[in-house]
């Protein structure tokens, strides 16, 4: 699922998946994993990638590395974290992004991990442009990919845990 949206120049961006887990595992491990990425510098150096629109190029994805930061939330019926990151200074054009990673749990087995968050396109008024013709594209692509990622990590610790 996907949604977006702008607020002057704020894009706003949410993406959700199923995934094979508790919720509070899903988070639990979801802080494990940037923990251990980035322990002593205050945030998590992560590669993100970027698959272009199919009508530029076809299955070509591109990767950045941005160095992701976690806050701590509680309440509501929702476990989350805050989540936000920027380039890792490689003097890229790209944005940072600030949100929250969900998840709702849907039994007591599984539940639905949601990013939704966003950012502001750089480059100005000629960035504005490149959002609204492709980036927004990217950035939805890019924000699916992650997700899939985490997915994927999530489901296969949480399968090796079950194993008596």
């Amino acid at each position: 699922m996907c949604v977006v949206g702008n607020s002057s120049r704020v894009r706003r961006l949410t993406q959700t998946v199923p995934v094979k887990a508790p919720s509070s595992f899903a988070l639990a491990f979801m802080s494990t994993y940037f923990l251990e990425r980035g322990p002593q510098t205050g945030g998590a150096e992560l590669a993100l990638r970027f698959p272009l629109p199919k009508l530029l190029i076809d299955g070509l994805t591109l990767e950045k590395r941005v160095i992701v930061h976690l806050r701590y939330k509680s309440g509501g019926a929702s476990e989350s974290l805050g989540i936000g990151w920027e380039p890792s200074g490689d003097g890229t054009s790209l944005p940072s992004f600030d949100g929250t990673l969900v998840a709702t749990p849907e039994t007591e087995a599984a539940c639905r991990l949601t990013i939704l968050g966003g950012y502001t396109p750089p480059g100005g008024i000629a960035g504005m442009a490149f959002d609204r013709l492709i980036g927004f594209r990217i950035a939805n692509a890019t924000i699916a990919a992650l997700l899939a990622e985490f997915k994927a990590s999530i489901e296969a610790d949480y399968a090796i845990r079950l194993v008596p």
